[in-house]
C-alpha cells in the first residue's frame, strides 16, 4: 500500500509525458494533487480496504502504481494504473491490475471492477481486454470520447492467468 513517503515517486511517474498523455487532462499533475490522491488512497485503505498500491523497481522508487477507489454505483470500484514507460511491454500493468482485482473480489461488497480510458489510449484498452474486461459504456472525458470496461465477479477473467504480484 502507498504511504505518504510515496508522493514524490508517484508525482515523478505521473509527470512523465508518456504517462500523462492520456491522464490528468494531458498535463503533468501538481505535487499537491498527487499528495491528495495518495492521502485519499491511504484513507480508503483504512476505511474500505482498497486504495493505492505501489510497484517498486530495483532502481525506481515508483515503477508503477495501481488504484482501486469507490465508483458511483454500489458494489463497484474503479481501477486505474500507471506504469513507467521503461517497464511497458512486460505484462506488469496486467499483473498489477489482476492482483488488485482479485483483492477486490475477496470483498463480498464488490461485484464489479470498472476501468476507463480515452479512445486513443489503445495500450490501456489492451490491458483491460487481457484482464477479461468487456465494454461497459461510452463516456465523455475532458480530452474527448472514452470508454469504460467492466469485469464482474463471476466473469472468467484473464486467460491465461497472469503471474501474481504480491500486495504486501
Amino acid at each position: 500500500m502507498a504511504t505518504l513517503d510515496d508522493v514524490d515517486g508517484v508525482h515523478a511517474l505521473a509527470s512523465h509525458p508518456l504517462v500523462y498523455r492520456y491522464l490528468f487532462d494531458a498535463a503533468a499533475p501538481s505535487r499537491e494533487y498527487i499528495a491528495r490522491r495518495v492521502a485519499q488512497g491511504i484513507a480508503d485503505a483504512a476505511a474500505i480496504g482498497f486504495g493505492l498500491w505501489m510497484l517498486h523497481g530495483r532502481n525506481a522508487p515508483c515503477a508503477g502504481c495501481v488504484e482501486l477507489r469507490p465508483y458511483p454505483s454500489p458494489g463497484c470500484v474503479e481501477l486505474s494504473y500507471l506504469l513507467h514507460p521503461g517497464h511497458w511491454g512486460q505484462g506488469l500493468a496486467t499483473r498489477m491490475a489482476w492482483a488488485v482485482i482479485r483483492h477486490a473480489f475477496r470483498s463480498p461488497r464488490i461485484d464489479a471492477v470498472i476501468a476507463g480510458a480515452d479512445l486513443p489510449n489503445t495500450a490501456s484498452f489492451a490491458v483491460m481486454r487481457r484482464l477479461g474486461m468487456r465494454f461497459h459504456k461510452a463516456v465523455p472525458y475532458p480530452l474527448g470520447a472514452g470508454e469504460e470496461y467492466v469485469l464482474y465477479r463471476g466473469d472468467p477473467g484473464p486467460m491465461p492467468r497472469p503471474a501474481m504480484l504480491s500486495l504486501d
